[in-house]
């Protein structure tokens, strides 16, 4: 007798751990709705996940610059990332300039401080670019590392290079006064800052084509990984007191079709099948389409070799509804383009503050609407790491402090979407929200039948809902979750049954459930 107990009693204890991870489920309330997945009904696919490197380097101790690496773009250990996005170091300053020491000296000059080139042939430009400029310098150290990854790393590393400034000196002047637009953007040049604002003189459009085709074309020679991006201007409608440059929708318009026509006398094919062109990096999603993005795509030669729409979404942190900042883009999704997230950290006020999990409960949000309503194809935050020490880091995703890598939640809270939901993944038919505070979206690999789950339950209490799933069964799923004690978390597997399976969401999480269907 006691020993058919001591069986019943293990059984019942296996079940709950196989049904519910470690969760405790006292006081399960049951949701009166059910999430239907529809497996033959794809949506957008997916490129990525990841951040940016730029003005950082990673730390000098070997180890620990090794697990950094690994929390970041593992994906069998860490966060499972596949983009990195790069800074192009154009930034100049000259001696009796303010800091002259920033100087980046990417574009060699001669001892006048005229860039250092050669003309050819056919009238292009071949510039002498130092390929061991500091920034760049760290950036390959960190593709290294990626590469040492091995199979554990990315199937395939993406990398995006942005500029926040052109090229520009006192002497070169490549940058010209703003004028004519409006008290926030009117600039006129400081020659000892003069890396700040500004706008690209039209007759240096080619010189400067001709520059980025020199980067792009020995990129992967000097870098050790292919480029994959490059991305015209960051945030080029503000007027920041660091490198920037300013460009409206007509100066991108005609800046790209020029690259439509340099490039290819300098040997790149610019667009699909060559060097992908993003444009335009704007600082909100709160974009004025019609004036930033339209003269692009209705003009022919900017439009085929336009691959990538990207927007930044600093407006999310002060968004008090449950969208974070994202919206619809019809137009960008009837423009056939990919269309990226790029860029979003910080503070708000709608954003919880600190590193903790309703900061990252907010960001599980971000990318849940970002994917689901705005329908993007990737999702990055700003830095993937600070060398900072002091604060809450919200500009980064991991802290490092000497030896110590402090993470924050928010990393795991792209985790549980980026270690599963890898590149070439699709989106699939799902119910977005079934209750206020609870976010669900399905994705599935088109080349196995790998499906992963996403629902965030920002609710303070435990729930239950069916999932059910309509064109395939389910053969088995895993459960990962992110919540107050716990981080990226595998915490048991999920009974199912053919197309059915009543899961539990814990308080205040993020669970990820994956597997494979049959």
């Amino acid at each position: 007798m006691k020993k058919y107990l001591f069986f019943t009693i293990l059984t019942v204890l296996i079940l709950v751990f196989y049904a519910c991870g470690t969760s405790n489920t006292a006081n399960v309330e049951k949701l009166n709705r059910t999430i239907n997945i529809k497996y033959s009904e794809t949506r957008q696919t997916i490129d990525g996940f990841g951040g940016s490197n730029a003005w950082t380097g990673l730390p000098s101790d070997s180890e620990t610059a090794r697990k950094l690496v690994k929390i970041l773009f593992s994906r069998t250990e860490g966060m499972g990332f596949s983009i990195l996005r790069n800074r192009i170091p154009f930034r100049e300053r000259l001696e009796g300039d303010t800091d002259p020491s920033l100087n980046d000296g990417f574009v060699v000059r001669k001892d006048d401080n005229t860039y250092d080139y050669t003309v050819n042939p056919n009238g292009t430009k071949t510039f002498n670019l130092n390929w061991n400029s500091w920034d760049l310098s760290g950036t390959r150290n960190l593709i290294e590392r990626i590469k040492a990854l091995g199979a554990n790393g990315p199937e395939k590393l993406t990398i995006m290079s942005t500029p926040w400034t052109v090229p520009n000196n006192r002497v070169t002047r490549w940058k010209e006064d703003i004028t004519g637009v409006n008290a926030r953007t009117n600039y006129t040049m400081n020659w000892s800052l003069p890396d700040r604002w500004g706008r690209l003189r039209r007759d240096k459009y080619e010189d400067y084509a001709d520059l980025l085709a020199d980067y792009v074309s020995n990129f992967e020679a000097k870098m050790g990984a292919p480029l994959s991006i490059l991305s015209v201007q960051n945030e080029p409608n503000w007027n920041a007191s660091w490198e920037s440059t300013y460009w409206n929708g007509a100066d991108l318009r005609d800046f790209i079709i020029t690259i439509s026509k340099r490039f290819p006398m300098k040997g790149i094919t610019a667009g699909s099948g060559g060097i992908n062109i993003m444009m335009p990096e704007f600082e909100n999603f709160n974009i004025n389409f019609n004036e930033m993005i339209k003269p692009s795509l209705d003009n022919p030669e900017s439009e085929k070799i336009i691959t990538h729409i990207a927007l930044h979404q600093y407006n999310g942190t002060s968004d008090s509804s449950s969208r974070a900042g994202s919206m619809e883009f019809p137009d960008i999704t009837a423009s056939g383009k990919r269309f990226w997230q790029t860029e979003v950290s910080g503070s708000g006020s709608a954003l919880p503050p600190g590193p903790g999990i309703n900061n990252a409960l907010f960001y599980a949000r971000m990318i849940h609407w970002d994917m689901t309503l705005a329908q993007t194809n990737a999702f990055l935050y700003w830095w993937l790491w600070t060398n900072n020490r002091s604060g809450d880091f919200p500009g980064a995703l991991v802290k490092v402090d000497d030896d110590e890598i402090i993470t924050s939640q928010r990393l795991y809270a792209m985790g549980q979407y980026s270690r599963f939901i890898r590149p070439g993944w699709q989106r699939i038919d799902c119910g977005v929200s079934p209750r206020g505070g609870i976010y669900s979206s399905a994705y599935k690999n088109p080349k196995t039948k790998e499906i992963a789950i996403v629902i965030i339950n920002e609710t303070i209490t435990h729930f239950s809902v069916p999932l059910v799933l309509e064109g395939a069964e389910y053969d088995q799923l895993e459960i990962w979750r992110t919540s107050e004690n716990e981080n990226l978390k595998k915490t048991g597997k999920q009974q199912t049954s053919s197309n059915t399976t009543e899961v539990i969401l814990a308080p205040m999480s993020i669970t990820t459930f994956y597997g494979k269907v049959k």
